[in-house]
């Protein structure tokens, strides 16, 4: 795994396996609400960004764990998704 990308944060619970989010409760410390839905600073440009050495940061090959702080299939994402 290399690291996490979070094109868009937030997220709708739905679930009893929602009581207990990690999100929500990150969120609630830095006085935020989970249920605020937003695309990130990072954005959809952190998978192809590059180092000063014009080298992709993500390898070919290496993986990315996707939406840690969301659910990439959120109704509310949906306009977001094609360009991710």
């Amino acid at each position: 795994m290399h690291d996490i990308w979070n094109p868009w944060h937030g997220c709708v619970k739905c679930s009893e396996g929602c009581q207990n989010c990690y999100m929500y409760y990150l969120d609630a410390l830095r006085d935020k609400k989970g249920s605020d839905i937003y695309k990130t600073k990072a954005g959809f440009r952190y998978p192809l960004s590059k180092t000063r050495a014009g080298e992709y940061k993500v390898k070919s090959g290496e993986m990315l764990r996707v939406c840690m702080t969301s659910d990439f299939f959120l109704e509310e994402a949906d306009p977001w998704r094609q360009e991710a």
